[in-house]
């Protein structure tokens, strides 16, 4: 009687060992799957975004997360807002640079020989590149100390973006709501006088913001030991007027200045 007892105990023991064995190659198994399904995708959204496909990139990346995701889906959303990080660098390494100069940016923006950037198009292209920074920023936990200067450079670069535009938003509320072309050039030769009162609190706090954000790339490129830190640099002093800081009044100078 002891003898069939021991047996059926040692078959359920047997048989909880094998089920208990099955779960965890199971549970193992899945997240290997899941692991090697997100690098894949994470993979095929960078290749993605090389091929300029920036809402493919966002669409494969959907409900992922994760430091790396978050960088390159910011990559993504900056590149919907006509920004090329590495085109931006070649431009300047290939002594493309205009000592600070909104060229930089503003041909980028603008579409055609003439570089002309839709009225239409700078809302969409704001609120990308508002993305961008946010994602970003949220790679890190909101702690900026914790991205690396590649981080920091390339957040640099979308606060320089947003300043454009929102300047492009100013000039084209300000000509009756047309298309505008981003160039010293085109702005200088423009015959509207911008005032203070053009530039509204909010954008100037907003635009210090990403004042702060610039001085940060600075300081994570080697203060002006390289071309672009030196296009922040220049930038960043010609429109705080040298002071390092941003005021209504020094905005509407800069235009007036170009």
């Amino acid at each position: 009687m002891n003898s069939i007892h021991t047996n059926k105990s040692a078959g359920l023991l047997r048989t909880a060992m094998v089920l208990i064995c099955v779960f965890c190659l199971t549970v193992l198994t899945v997240g290997c799957d899941d692991e090697g399904s997100s690098a894949s995708k994470l993979e095929e959204a960078k290749i993605a975004i090389d091929d300029g496909n920036y809402s493919k990139a966002i669409t494969i990346l959907d409900g992922m997360a994760g430091q790396e995701v978050l960088e390159v889906l910011a990559s993504a959303h900056a590149g919907l807002s006509g920004i090329d990080t590495f085109e931006i660098l070649s431009q300047v390494d290939d002594g493309g640079s205009n000592d600070g100069s909104i060229d930089l940016i503003g041909k980028m923006l603008g579409t055609g020989d003439s570089d002309i950037l839709a009225a239409a198009d700078i809302t969409t292209k704001l609120g990308q590149i508002d993305l961008a920074k946010t994602t970003l920023i949220d790679s890190v936990g909101g702690n900026l100390a914790n991205l690396d200067d590649d981080g920091k450079a390339k957040l640099a670069i979308y606060a320089l973006t947003d300043v454009v535009l929102n300047l492009g938003q100013v000039i084209s509320t300000k000509t009756g709501g047309g298309d505008v072309i981003l160039t010293e050039q085109a702005i200088h030769a423009l015959s509207e006088t911008f005032a203070s009162s053009d530039f509204s609190a909010g954008l100037v706090t907003k635009l210090e913001d990403d004042l702060d954000y610039i001085a940060t790339g600075i300081t994570a490129l080697g203060g002006q030991t390289n071309d672009l830190s030196e296009e922040f640099t220049a930038f960043r002093n010609e429109i705080t007027q040298n002071d390092g800081t941003l005021t209504s009044q020094d905005l509407a100078d800069y235009l007036n200045g170009l």
